[in-house]
This record gives C-alpha cells, sequence and structure tokens, in this order.
C-alpha cells in the first residue's frame, strides 16, 4: 500500500479506536441519550451516521460496490447497543481498508461521485471530507456525553 494511502488508513482507524473507546466508555445505557435540544444527536445516531457515511463515500464512490445506503435511517433508528455498534465500525473499517488497498497515491486525484449526484470530488477530496466528518461528529459525541455526565 502506497505511502499516502497508508496513511489515510491510518488516520480512518483512529477515528474508529476513538469512536469504539468512547461508545464503550458510555456504555448500552448511555449511547442513546441525546441533550434535550433540537438538532442534537446521541452517540448512537452520531457514530451510526457516521460510519454509515464512510461506508458511502469508500466502498460505493470510490470503490464502486453499491452499499444501499438509507441516511434518514440512520438518525431515524440507530444502532443501539455496544456490541453491534462496534461490530459495524470494525466492519465498515474492514470494507474500506480492503477498497482503498486498491488505490495508489495517482489513483487519489481521480474524480469519483459523490452524495450529490450532480458534482464530483477527487479520491483524496473524498477522504479528507471522511475525516473531517468524522472529526466534527467525534467532537459533537464528546460534548452530548459531557452534558449526560452534567445531567
Amino acid at each position: 500500500m502506497d505511502t499516502e494511502i497508508q496513511e489515510l488508513v491510518t488516520a480512518l482507524d483512529g477515528v474508529k479506536s476513538t469512536v469504539i473507546d468512547m461508545v464503550r466508555q458510555i456504555g448500552d445505557d448511555g449511547i442513546m441519550w441525546s441533550p434535550d435540544v433540537e438538532d442534537t444527536n446521541s452517540a448512537a445516531v452520531l457514530a451510526t451516521h457516521m460510519f454509515g457515511s464512510e461506508a458511502a463515500t469508500i466502498h460505493e464512490y470510490i470503490g464502486d460496490t453499491p452499499v444501499n445506503r438509507d441516511r434518514d435511517s440512520e438518525f431515524a433508528s440507530p444502532i443501539a447497543s455496544v456490541d453491534a455498534l462496534v461490530a459495524m465500525i470494525e466492519r465498515v473499517g474492514k470494507r474500506s481498508r480492503s477498497a482503498l488497498a486498491l488505490e495508489t497515491s495517482q489513483s487519489l486525484g481521480r474524480q469519483v461521485r459523490t452524495r450529490d449526484a450532480a458534482a464530483s470530488k477527487s479520491v483524496r477530496d473524498s477522504l479528507l471530507g471522511v475525516l473531517m466528518h468524522q472529526a466534527e461528529h467525534v467532537g459533537h459525541m464528546q460534548l452530548a456525553e459531557q452534558l449526560r455526565q452534567a445531567d
């Protein structure tokens, strides 16, 4: 695997490790809690959504393997147990690593589709977008857990 691809995979794996540690620490009793504030989400919703988005971007748009993502269900019916969340995160990670193993530093510049069917991005920009999206939601999870602990 090319160095640049490996660095991106390592960053993605780091996020997964962080989220797995967080949901295990929060536990089954806390992962469905969300602040009583409009447009906030539980750790379960955030994790389900983060890795649903990763699967769509890496497996489908980059790897050309359909995932049949239902984005709305990530918010309406998230995975509600720590064990099931961890299993999903690990499954997404394994498939992401497999898809990215086919990429090279040169192929990171190729254009792939996005959630907006009329738009495209380079593979590199898509992967950086996944990481930025995940970093944002890790912060949301941390804030939600701080609020839950203070509740």
